[in-house]
């Protein structure tokens, strides 16, 4: 992820015959610095080690296993101590997707609930730039499965998750540069918008169980087939302070437009509550999805859903959300022995609340009322616009840098920039 091996690998590109991918065996190691940027976090900086295991080759871009560890900071504040496994092989017929990590943010975007009807202002952040944001800490273990059912292309999912949340607002202290008090969180607690019960967090343990049809050729940037998605998820009360229950409907499908050089790829999904209890609001952000390759699954807005739009921009009780892109290879070439690619995409990313959140404004002042927020406004699409370049080594390897460009000044006023890995879907 670091800039100069990236540009390396772009300018080796040029110098390189187009070269057919061969079959790769065995233990396949990529180790990277984690020395990256995204407008979300700041720059990153650490090791990323991903281990791959393609076994005999015949499944190929396919693998066996995948073991992937990070150990990284972030510039505004966030630590990412993350281990995850992902296989086929552990169970007979199951994929088994686990992840233990321990994730701390300083400066964790909260721009509050119903999109534009909370008023965002430029001039507040540039005189605080801790007024739309928190602090939180979470530890979590994941586990995954994923079966065949009789029907071909049928899989049968289901899921546990045990994370521990605790929020608080920015740690003055630690940040001297800031301004104590005054933030949207601080005041959103204070109002009583957020409950008491909500606010400093929380031990969340889900279930998910769901049904996936699955027709894609390979799991990164496929070329051809679609995969659909139903997940319920539930925090039962024996189990959970705040018990909730809510689902997510999930499609994607893959085109190739010019065989083994441009494909169309095209994500489109609803989530939402079931039910009147509330879904705690540090779990309203989270993507249900299982298998999240990406530390941070948050929806919507940001790196992981919506690209130039500001990270949890776009809160509510249920959301729609569209990805279109077009994915190009540009050239194929061998280095070191491995198969590498690079690659071109363009995108158009969009979301939209569904249900807005209930909230009780009774203690807020007129004052209050006309600053904050855009009561008489009523929401709509939140759309960017941008593109990318990828560097794949052995199709599931990729180094992705992308950027992207918000419609509209209230979802951002500037432009997104993310050095990652993998797709986004």
């Amino acid at each position: 992820m670091k800039r100069n091996t990236i540009l390396a690998l772009i300018i080796l590109t040029c110098t390189c015959l187009q070269a057919q991918d061969s079959a790769k065996k065995g233990l396949n190691l990529g180790v990277l610095p984690a020395v990256s940027y995204n407008t979300d976090e700041g720059f990153q900086y650490g090791a990323i080690l991903n281990l791959f295991n393609y076994g005999d080759g015949t499944l190929y871009p396919k693998y066996n296993q995948s073991y992937y560890l990070e150990l990284s900071k972030y510039t505004k504040g966030s630590t990412v101590m993350r281990f995850y496994f992902d296989s086929d092989q552990l169970l007979k017929n199951v994929r088994t997707f686990v992840d233990l990590s321990y994730i701390t943010e300083d400066m964790l975007d909260f721009f509050g609930f119903n999109g534009y009807q909370s008023e965002y202002s430029s001039n507040l952040e540039s005189s605080n730039r801790a007024f739309y944001k928190m602090s939180q800490k979470q530890f979590r273990l994941l586990a995954d499965f994923r079966g065949n059912l009789p029907i071909e292309h049928l899989f049968w999912e289901a899921s546990y998750n045990f994370v521990n949340y605790k929020n608080a607002s920015v740690d003055y202290n630690k940040l001297t540069d800031l301004t104590p008090g005054n933030s949207l969180y601080e005041k959103y607690v204070g109002w009583g918008i957020l409950s008491a019960k909500e606010a400093d967090g929380g031990i969340v343990s889900a279930f998910k169980a769901g049904i996936l049809y699955d027709t894609r050729n390979a799991l990164n940037n496929p070329d051809k087939g679609f995969s659909s998605e139903a997940l319920i998820e539930v925090a039962p009360g024996f189990m959970n302070e705040s018990p909730y229950a809510r689902y997510s409907l999930m499609h994607k499908h893959y085109q190739s437009l010019i065989k083994g050089r441009l494909n169309l790829a095209i994500r489109l999904g609803i989530q939402g509550q079931i039910g009147k209890n509330e879904v705690p609001f540090y779990r309203r952000t989270v993507f249900m999805s299982p298998f999240a390759n990406r530390t941070s699954p948050t929806a919507l807005g940001g790196a992981n859903s919506l690209r130039g739009i500001m990270r949890n921009r776009v809160v509510g009780d249920a959301f729609a959300l569209g990805n279109f892109e077009l994915r190009w290879k540009v050239l194929n070439f061998r280095f070191i022995n491995q198969n590498f690619y690079l690659g071109m995409n363009g995108f158009f990313d969009t979301g939209y609340i569904l249900d807005p959140i209930d909230w009780n404004l009774s203690k807020l002042s007129t004052i209050d009322k006309a600053v904050y927020f855009n009561l008489d406004t009523k929401d709509s699409f939140h759309s960017s616009l941008g593109g990318g370049i990828k560097v794949a080594m052995n199709q599931n390897f990729i180094i992705s840098v992308e950027m992207g460009k918000p419609l509209n000044e209230s979802d951002g006023s500037k432009m997104g920039t993310y050095i990652n890995l993998n797709y986004l879907f």
